[in-house]
């Protein structure tokens, strides 16, 4: 069973076990980045064990005999859910890529300057089942440039926050989340990044934001300025609305976020989840729920199951 610690959230915007963004990991980053625009094609998944066959030679005959959109979604359900199955299995960690490389596991925290080099390897329109606490956030962008050349449809599992949550979910076309899973964002709570309420590029209420403090070390400074060309480039070819802003909040949750500021003089300490209802207005990639949280109870509930630390804040 997970267990994180509150000293566990970590220094970096996108992560509970950030490592800081530096100039090096960065410059590695950008001389790596990829900019080709990739065409959108539907996706298809073939499995490698017996069991699978079956069950995606079904699922393409229903595709063939121009089924209900129920019956489609049905069938692409029953696919993810074994794949998700596959890479709970025992296999490498974090990452793993399954014989015919049509399915990549990526189960654990994202590192600066990490072998992602499996992802190489997948199969185009394959899937990438994911479920991760987050990380580096420069990590996070190559990986999801990769899977967004593969055309790879990304299956998340049980949980996702931080740089898996703002880069991985968005990474290619289509999104899946499987029932029971956590998918929330934070901002970083390293004492050298400092809260202030800012005005938005929308016209709602003003976000709550963290950004190096006057004093922070020069290497903070550079990072946080390289860190906003890295989002800047990652979501200009990803988002529908061109006054989105990371991390994604609606306006109830700058409002409670603002509270719980105002309240104390900090910053709080809190994940929070966006409600989908959001998301076909600003982003390109299509993000599919099994069954978003009803409320903050059932939130509360799975938060719990994890034994996180932190509270996660429920977006209506």
């Amino acid at each position: 069973m997970l267990r994180w610690k509150p000293d566990q959230i970590e220094c970096e915007k996108h992560s509970f076990r950030f490592a800081r963004i530096r100039r090096r990991g960065l410059d590695d980053a950008l001389s790596g980045e990829r900019s080709k625009v990739i065409s959108v094609r539907p996706p298809f998944c073939i499995f490698r064990t017996a069991d699978f066959a079956t069950l995606v030679a079904l699922a393409l005959v229903c595709w063939g005999s121009g089924v209900s959109r129920a019956q489609e979604s049905d069938s692409e359900k029953a696919i993810y859910t074994r794949a998700v199955e596959y890479c709970r299995g025992n296999l490498k960690r974090p990452m793993a890529l399954d014989l015919d490389k049509r399915i990549l596991c990526f189960d654990g925290q994202i590192l600066p300057r990490q072998n992602i080099s499996l992802a190489n390897g997948l199969e185009q329109d394959g899937l990438f089942v994911v479920r991760s606490p987050g990380g580096d956030i420069a990590a996070a962008i190559i990986l999801a440039d990769l899977l967004r050349e593969r055309r790879a449809t990304v299956v998340v599992y049980d949980y996702c926050f931080s740089a898996c949550a703002s880069y991985l979910v968005m990474a290619s076309t289509k999104t899946f989340v499987l029932r029971d899973t956590l998918l929330a964002w934070h901002y970083t709570s390293d004492p050298f990044w400092c809260p202030s309420l800012v005005v938005p590029k929308d016209d709602g209420p003003k976000r709550l934001e963290k950004s190096p403090c006057p004093d922070a070390p020069p290497d903070m400074q550079n990072g946080d300025k390289y860190r906003r060309y890295l989002n800047y480039r990652f979501y200009n070819g990803r988002t529908v609305d061109s006054l989105f802003d990371d991390p994604p909040e609606s306006f109830t949750m700058r409002k409670m976020l603002r509270s719980m500021f105002e309240g104390t003089g900090r910053y709080p300490d809190v994940l929070w989840t966006w409600n989908p209802r959001y998301y076909a207005s600003a982003l390109k990639t299509k993000i599919v729920y099994e069954a978003y949280p009803n409320s903050q109870t059932e939130v509360d509930v799975m938060a719990a199951k994890l034994r996180l630390h932190h509270r996660v804040l429920y977006d209506p």
